[in-house]
């Protein structure tokens, strides 16, 4: 059971849950029965079915939107993916880009049977970066996606040559400078609902901040 569960509940109306979620679940699991994953816990609290409208990874903390009538499911799916939908992330990064702000294109898909990557003939995807503040070698970054691939972010900094701190899959070799990837999902607005949900990063990642130097700009 997550004991904060309540707690992490930042919006329940009109078949709407929006939670802060913590790094150490992924939104969904393999099998409805599977208990290390949010889903499982809020379908246990609600006593009905519930669905997740976007994902996160486990190790990425922050905004989860989930619904409890299926049909809301494609609705709010198409707000996220409208152009005035704004899904804003926080990132800690190794290095200090030299570049203030910087798009990103390349396409993500399979580089072999394991693992994602940039492939020229994956799928679209888009992100942009800015930087907030650096100190020494590492840097906080503000991100906004306008798609939603798997490990988009992860991939996209890792292609800049940027990976994030914490960083085991696409860093070589791997980070192991803090327990997860410092990834946090903190405002997602959308269109048309004219609602914004924001969560203040993790605690964990302010403290990471707080030893890089990086508070300064939180």
């Amino acid at each position: 059971m997550i004991a904060d569960l309540e707690k992490r509940i930042i919006y329940e109306k009109d078949g709407l849950l929006v939670l802060n979620k913590p790094y150490d679940l992924p939104s969904t699991g393999r099998k409805l029965d599977d208990d290390d994953c949010l889903q499982y816990w809020l379908i246990q609290r609600q006593g009905a079915m519930v669905w997740a409208v976007h994902q996160l990874d486990a190790d990425t903390s922050g905004i989860n939107l989930f619904v409890t009538e299926k049909k809301l499911v494609k609705y709010y799916k198409e707000l996220l993916e409208q152009a005035q939908a704004d899904k804003q992330y926080l990132a800690i990064v190794h290095g200090v880009p030299s570049w203030k702000q910087c798009e990103e294109h390349g396409r993500i898909g399979k580089v072999d049977a394991r693992s994602l990557g940039i492939h020229a003939e994956g799928k679209t995807a888009h992100s942009h970066f800015e930087v907030i503040g650096s100190v020494k070698d590492f840097s906080l970054i503000k991100v906004k996606i306008f798609t939603g691939r798997t490990h988009q972010i992860r991939i996209h900094l890792s292609h800049l040559g940027h990976p994030l701190v914490g960083e085991e899959w696409y860093c070589d070799p791997p980070c192991t400078a803090h327990q997860r990837q410092a990834l946090h999902c903190y405002k997602v607005h959308l269109p048309q609902t004219a609602h914004t949900f924001s969560s203040p990063l993790a605690e964990d990642l302010k403290q990471l901040a707080q030893n890089h130097g990086l508070s300064q700009y939180l």
